[in-house]
């Protein structure tokens, strides 16, 4: 067994205990939970596609353009737990949220709470996904710097995406 095999799947058990360690369970019996087989597809082709630009050092950079509610780079944060974006992104939970006010509105394909490590898909966001794939990447790593403690206004919600697009084409 190589050095390198060892270390990364190290580093795969390592952020999957993070994750675990800091996601909070989901309610039991919360059918909701679960995404539609339509949306589980278009959250596994946006986080694909996200993953690939993270491994971009350019599109990197937008962990150190924003801060957490402390004051600290994001990219701090991931640092700490030796980890490199794509693969932090490979750990993040996707659940259904068809149910949460914000998705209701309509306006909003994802949503999470700053430091929450995973990300609710509101209806709408797999066509968004077939129609402006790249915009639907955009949105997923945008949600990605929420869940490491990035919180919003300020920046708006336009800036962090702008920032992205700018960061990671």
């Amino acid at each position: 067994m190589s050095t390198g095999w060892r270390f990364g799947m190290a580093r795969c058990v390592l952020s999957t205990a993070v994750v675990a360690a800091v996601a909070p369970p989901l309610a039991g019996g919360d059918r909701r939970s679960s995404l539609t087989p339509r949306d589980a597809e278009a959250v596994e082709r946006a986080r694909r596609g996200a993953a690939v630009r993270l491994e971009k050092a350019e599109c990197r950079m937008v962990f150190s353009d924003f801060q957490d509610l402390r004051g600290r780079p994001i990219d701090k944060k991931i640092e700490e737990w030796a980890l490199d974006a794509a693969d932090y992104l490979r750990t993040l939970p996707f659940r259904d949220g068809s149910g949460e006010p914000l998705c209701q509105r309509g306006k909003v394909m994802l949503v999470t709470s700053p430091n929450l490590p995973r990300i609710v898909v509101c209806p709408g966001f797999a066509r968004l996904q077939r129609d402006r794939p790249e915009f639907a990447e955009s949105l997923v790593i945008h949600e990605l710097l929420h869940t490491l403690g990035l919180g919003e206004n300020p920046p708006t919600s336009a800036e962090i995406t702008a920032r992205v697009e700018a960061r990671c084409r």
